[in-house]
C-alpha cells in the first residue's frame, strides 16, 4: 500500500518508485542513488556499507524512463562499470560521464588490487537547451565520504549533495530522487530553496528520511514559516 507523506515543499512516498513514477507529473531534474550492480553490492565493505537491498537490474531501463519525466538534467550515482549501459539507455540524451572522488576512500583490504578510488556519475539531458550553472567546471567532485552520521548504507555527504543541486537546478525547482534512501538529497533540496519528491520502498529508510527532513525545515531561517504535517 503506497504512503504519502507532505512535509513542507517536500511530497515523500514510500512505495516501488517504478509503480509511483507514472503517477508524477514533469519534474525540472532527476539526481539520484539508485543501487549499483550485482557485484558491486556483493563487494562492498560490510564495515561501513552493509547493503540490505537489492542491486538494479537494469540501468538503461532506468535511464529512458527516468529522462522522460525530466525537463532537465538526469544525473545517477553508479559504478563505473554501469555507465555503458546508463549510455546505451539515454541514446541521444547522454551527456557524459562524472566523477565522485571520495579523497580518502578505504584502501583495498586485500592488497591484490586497486582500491575503488570513487563513484561515476551518469550525466543526461534530454536534447535541447540545457542550463548549467558550473561554467567551465569539469565533471569531478571532490568530497570526503559519509561517516560519522551514517544513517543509510551508501549515504552520500551532504555537502556533495548540495553542490549538485547547485550546479544542475535553479531556485525553486522540482527535483525528484526516486531512490530517496535516507533523504540527504531532500535535506539539500530544503537547504537550498528547492522544492522536493522523494520515494523509497523500504520503510525504515522511508522512517529516516521524514525525520531528516522535517529536522532540515525545523532548522532553516526563523523569518520562514514551520511547515505543517
Amino acid at each position: 500500500m503506497l504512503t504519502k507523506e507532505v512535509i513542507g515543499d517536500a511530497t515523500l512516498y514510500l512505495g516501488d518508485c517504478m509503480e509511483v513514477l507514472p503517477t508524477l507529473g514533469k519534474v525540472d531534474a532527476v539526481i539520484t542513488d539508485p543501487p549499483f550492480d550485482e557485484k558491486t553490492h556483493k563487494g562492498a565493505d560490510r564495515t561501513f556499507s552493509d547493503i540490505d537491498f537489492a542491486p538494479l537490474v537494469s540501468a538503461g531501463d532506468l535511464a529512458s524512463k527516468l529522462i522522460a519525466i525530466s525537463d532537465g538534467w538526469v544525473i545517477c550515482f553508479c559504478a563505473f562499470e554501469q555507465l555503458a549501459d546508463y549510455r546505451s539507455g539515454a541514446g541521444a540524451s547522454w551527456i557524459r560521464a562524472g566523477i565522485w572522488d571520495k579523497v580518502s576512500n578505504m584502501p583495498q583490504m586485500t592488497g591484490d588490487r586497486p582500491a575503488q578510488g570513487g563513484e561515476a556519475l551518469a550525466i543526461m539531458h534530454r536534447p535541447g537547451r540545457k542550463i548549467w550553472n558550473g561554467g567551465g567546471k569539469a565533471a569531478i567532485w571532490r568530497h570526503l565520504v559519509e561517516r560519522g552520521e551514517k544513517q543509510h548504507p551508501t549515504q552520500k555527504p551532504l555537502t556533495l549533495m548540495v553542490e549538485l543541486l547547485e550546479l544542475f537546478s535553479q531556485p525553486k525547482a522540482l527535483i525528484l530522487d526516486p531512490f530517496m534512501g535516507g533523504g540527504s538529497t531532500g535535506v539539500a533540496a530544503i537547504q537550498i530553496g528547492r522544492k522536493f519528491i522523494g520515494i523509497e520502498r523500504e520503510p525504515k529508510y522511508f522512517d529516516i528520511a521524514c525525520r531528516r527532513i522535517e529536522q532540515a525545515y525545523k532548522q532553516r531561517p526563523l523569518f520562514e514559516a514551520e511547515p505543517q504535517r
